[in-house]
């Protein structure tokens, strides 16, 4: 094969000559050959194929019904460019559709509002790649989550020792003896599956990075929390390590990369760039035998030698100063309410991507996190705000179904920005309204000390808070438990929330721009809404009424007729 700079005129031939969209069902790559899944290999121009400079060969393994084209060891470049050519996600199945024709004014200023506010440059740049990397593992972390939450309730000492079900039950006991397992395990998948998505989002192989993640998290390795230092000794004093300098030099010591999220992320990086040093090698034999032992080895001394002290001592004290800035008595009631009520703000800006890896961290090292509790609040509270708008404006009826469906969105699915760009943020006092709320309940959050675990951040999210504080937090939830004051501090900011957002829309400041804002999106002029009497407006509903369910009867109707 050609250089690099030939491969997108080479994808784009292959594309056309294996039947493009339509006939291509989805792919993927091995060492040396692209595999195609097709609908029709009679479609197939192979003469093309054969005939072009990218391929040696073709192979029909109709047993699996692969259809394989011969690349060489530049397969996984060749894959890559072969994906972003044809506006194909990385998983060789899912088609992105570029430049999508958004339709909607809602779409256009949402994207317009996101330009305007995404913060610019390295940082952008940074968020965008923590996005990526947390991104796939989104769902599987709820789900953790859930699992984790029953695991919670079935060992939590309701009324003293011994009061757990687990305790009380054989079944229980032998089935939280099977969650022990599904949770331990989920947490090293989690350290592993990083290695994985970095490796993807630094447009690597994702296969290397699950290596390089294995070896790091070997049982020969040991866990920051299976040591024990002893009164005046630092964790590193205490850990075990080779003497490879010499009897009674311990260097480097047998660190473990599970739970060291941040640090993996490191390693990770490295052996991706790493990876993109073996694309110079020309000749294709010494490639396939040079780049594994370069990657994996050279990431595994990277992370042994020099991350591994370093991030284990970063992740130690990174832990500990969000700990402390949780549980400190006078700490928590400033840095945690004032981080929670600017949440809705860093959405905005994106830079709430970069709690993701803290979070996780916090999890990994304490077992739950205040942070997450508050992201399930600020949620909802979103959404909250929507709807109080709404309400505030309710004779805007073009308006009204559309901010009622984005604060049930933010409430119910937890996904905000169609309220923070359509109302919140646009009409801005319920973004402020929401802080307020998310500040207050968030102050309740912390003063009961509830922590909640990585996972639903909407009303789902409930399920997520800890009955009981985490141990080695060395704080003790509130009289209730963690459920009790978790929804507690859910109805005080949504609360808070939903009386500032009316309070605010009343003043002669917001009034006036939100009259100007709605006049020009709705064409609705709010001031003469409010002079309509009582009886006429409800004609007015009505009329309204019956206008949608006779465009919902046209509807039905006319698919009838295609049937």
């Amino acid at each position: 094969m050609k250089k690099n700079k030939n491969y997108e005129v080479y994808v784009k031939q292959l594309f056309d000559s294996l039947g493009g969209y339509e006939n291509i069902k989805y792919f993927t790559h091995c060492m040396t050959r692209m595999r195609f899944q097709l609908h029709d290999w009679e479609k197939v121009d192979e003469a093309s194929i054969k005939n072009g400079e990218y391929a040696s060969g073709i192979n029909k393994n109709k047993s699996n019904g692969e259809f394989q084209i011969i690349i060489g060891a530049d397969v996984p470049k060749f894959y890559k460019v072969f994906c972003e050519v044809n506006s194909y996600q990385d998983d060789g199945k899912t088609i992105i559709e570029k430049d999508a024709n958004f339709s909607t004014k809602q779409a256009t200023e949402i994207k317009a509002m996101k330009e305007k506010f995404k913060v610019k440059g390295f940082l952008n740049t940074s968020l965008a790649f923590i996005s990526k990397v947390f991104s796939p593992i989104v769902v599987p972390l709820v789900g953790y989550g859930l699992i984790l939450t029953l695991w919670s309730l079935l060992t939590v000492e309701w009324s003293g020792e011994g009061s757990s079900a687990a305790a009380s039950s054989h079944f229980i006991g032998q089935l939280v003896g099977i969650l022990d397992i599904l949770v331990g395990a989920f947490s090293l998948f989690i350290t592993i599956v990083i290695g994985y998505t970095v490796f993807k989002a630094m447009q690597g192989n994702g296969i290397y990075g699950i290596i390089i993640a294995v070896v790091l998290t070997a049982p020969g390795l040991i866990t920051m929390g299976d040591v024990k230092p002893e009164p005046g000794q630092s964790i590193l004093q205490a850990y075990e390590g080779w003497t490879l300098f010499g009897e009674g030099i311990v260097y480097p010591w047998k660190i473990n990369f599970n739970g060291l999220i941040i640090p993996m992320i490191i390693v990770a990086i490295l052996g991706a760039y790493i990876e993109r040093g073996t694309e110079r090698i020309n000749n294709n034999t010494a490639k396939m035998i040079l780049a594994p032992v370069l990657i994996i080895g050279g990431t595994f001394i990277f992370a042994i030698f020099i991350m591994a002290p370093i991030g284990l001592l970063f992740t130690n004290y990174l832990s500990i100063a969000i700990n402390w800035l949780s549980t400190n008595s006078i700490a928590k009631y400033i840095a945690i309410p004032v981080i929670g009520g600017l949440y809705g703000p860093l959405v905005i800006t994106g830079l709430h991507h970069s709690l993701t890896p803290i979070i996780l961290q916090g999890q990994a090292t304490y077992g739950a996190t205040v942070i997450q509790g508050f992201i399930t609040i600020s949620n909802i509270s979103q959404g909250i705000a929507s709807i109080a708008f709404v309400i505030l404006h309710r004779r805007v009826m073009k308006m009204k179904d559309l901010g009622i469906s984005n604060g049930v969105s933010a409430i119910v699915g937890g996904i905000t920005e169609p309220s923070l760009y359509t109302i919140n943020l646009k009409h801005l006092f319920p973004l402020i309204a929401c802080s307020i709320g998310v500040f207050c309940g968030t102050l309740i959050l912390v003063a009961s000390n509830t922590y909640a675990l990585q996972g639903s951040s909407s009303i789902f999210g409930i399920l997520m808070y800890l009955q009981n504080a985490p141990a080695q937090t060395g704080v003790t939830t509130w009289i209730g438990g963690g459920y009790l004051w978790g929804v507690i501090s859910i109805m005080v900011s949504c609360g808070v929330t939903f009386s500032m957002t009316i309070f605010l829309g009343k003043t002669k400041y917001f009034w006036n721009r939100s009259a100007s804002l709605i006049l020009e999106d709705y064409g609705e002029d709010i001031v003469k809404l409010r002079t309509i009497p009582k009886d006429e407006w409800k004609g007015i509903i009505e009329i309204e009424k019956t206008k949608k369910i006779e465009a919902k009867n046209l509807k039905k109707s006319t698919k009838a007729k295609k049937v």
